[in-house]
């Protein structure tokens, strides 16, 4: 089969950095160049699985898709923040699991076909949808890594290999806030325009299902949680599980209902 040729050149390119990493506690600048390389060339043979996949004459937005489709765009986001900040120690925590879903991939393979006359506006609210999402996924990974490093501090640990390479922790809690921030405004643009797209694509009106009352939900916490930041200066370790608990709504208002739908109803 084709598309494993660079399924497994991803995963290598993928795997690769997280492995050096473990192996040495203290990345120079000649290990990040190299590591960044590997990641691009990893993103190249993550796009052609994508476009092999989802084929785009008709769209196919399937749940397996859409998993890998994340997980391209939440990695070329850390890609391209890594340039000008020190993100390396969040690599196995990105990189291992996208080789873990480019692997499974093939198996759980299902059809969503949207129509084949998407207005150029559509295409572009699905583009905010998976921007919105991806961001929410890697803020999703730094939190989980904030909380890992807290941990850490308050039992006084000495900082192992994972966590070398590591920012202030108030300057990681303040560039998560700022993730959160663009990815609300995203995610308010995708659901206003899902109400109006709703009839065009599916031939009703928006329901009130599984689906919008999760991501509503979604959006309503973490709108608490930025006003919250705003108003009251909001940090630290509840702030942390409130966007956790966020993008959990998140996850099961999207993949939740393809997963049951597609994978275990085959609908």
């Amino acid at each position: 089969m084709e598309i494993w040729l660079p399924i497994l050149i991803a995963c290598a390119c993928y795997l690769t950095p997280s492995f050096l990493l473990f192996k040495k506690q203290t990345p120079d600048k000649k290990l990040t160049n190299f590591n960044a390389l590997l990641i691009g060339i990893g993103l190249l043979a993550h796009f052609t699985i994508l476009k092999a996949s989802i084929s785009f004459n008709p769209i196919n937005l399937g749940f397996s898709n859409a998993l890998i489709a994340t997980s391209f765009f939440s990695i070329l986001i850390f890609w391209l923040l890594n340039f000008n900040k020190n993100f390396n120690y969040l690599q196995p925590f990105l990189l291992i699991p996208s080789a873990f879903l480019l692997i499974i991939h093939p198996l759980f393979l299902s059809n969503h076909f949207l129509t084949t006359d998407l207005s150029p506006l559509f295409i572009t609210h699905i583009a905010i949808a998976l921007l919105a999402y991806s961001l929410f996924t890697f803020s999703a990974y730094l939190a989980i890594f904030i909380l890992i490093f807290e941990k850490k501090l308050h039992q006084k640990k000495k900082i192992d290999m994972l966590l070398s390479g590591f920012q202030p922790l108030i300057e990681m809690e303040n560039f998560l806030f700022n993730i959160n921030k663009i990815g609300f405004l995203l995610l308010t643009v995708t659901l206003i325009s899902g109400i109006l797209f709703s009839e065009q694509v599916f031939g009703t009106p928006l329901q009130f299902n599984h689906k919008s009352v999760f991501s509503i939900l979604a959006w309503l916490i973490y709108g608490l949680l930025l006003a919250g930041k705003k108003l009251y200066g909001w940090r630290g370790r509840n702030s942390i599980y409130i966007s956790l608990t966020a993008f959990l709504f998140l996850l099961l208002s999207y993949l939740g209902s393809k997963f049951v739908l597609e994978i275990i109803l085959h609908r």
